[in-house]
């Protein structure tokens, strides 16, 4: 036989590769330092210079915003007129905006925008309260000035019990005032 008619054995195909993961590595994880903290000294991280507002103000602000979409031509949305957000069909299609609305609409205490505007300034009168405190008073509904310290230890060293006393009084009737305009 020559050598080019000779033919070489055959050897049997290779396996495929079989793929090992690495071996897990367990490392200790970085204790994150927690920079928000709504104690007697107020810590808010990144949120410090941000503007709160309480559930009665966001519930406006949801309002006007849904309202104003409403009147404008689907056309113009910059989302494309397949994306309305007005429409009732979009709302019931997405539970998360209608639990939120629902929420808001739950849990607002000042409806009325009359009582809304009063709230603001009779907060807005209290030059000594940051905007979280202001959003959580007017958020939580507190009776007491003794609750409005337990619920926000950083009013302790701002206000007397009985000036707080006194807002909150003046809180308590506004949420009990209906206005009709």
């Amino acid at each position: 036989m020559d050598d080019e008619t000779r033919e070489l054995p055959r050897r049997a195909p290779a396996p495929p590769p079989i793929f090992r993961a690495p071996k897990q590595v367990s490392r200790p994880k970085a204790v994150i330092q927690q920079e928000e903290e709504l104690g007697a000294e107020p810590k808010l991280g990144d949120f410090e210079d941000v503007h709160a507002l309480s559930v009665s103000e966001a519930r406006a602000v949801i309002t006007a915003v849904h309202s104003a979409r409403k009147k404008k031509d689907p056309g113009s949305n910059p989302l494309g007129a397949d994306r309305v957000h007005n429409d009732s069909q979009y709302v019931i299609a997405h539970p998360t905006i209608t639990a939120f609305m629902e929420y808001l609409e739950t849990f607002s205490r000042y409806k009325q925008n009359e009582n809304l505007h009063a709230l603001s300034g009779l907060l807005d009168s209290q030059s000594e309260l940051t905007s979280v405190e202001k959003a959580m008073l007017g958020s939580l509904a507190c009776d007491s000035a003794d609750e409005a310290k337990t619920l926000i230890p950083s009013l302790a060293n701002k206000m007397t019990d009985e000036a707080l006393q006194s807002m909150l009084d003046e809180m308590q009737k506004l949420r009990g005032l209906l206005i009709h305009g």
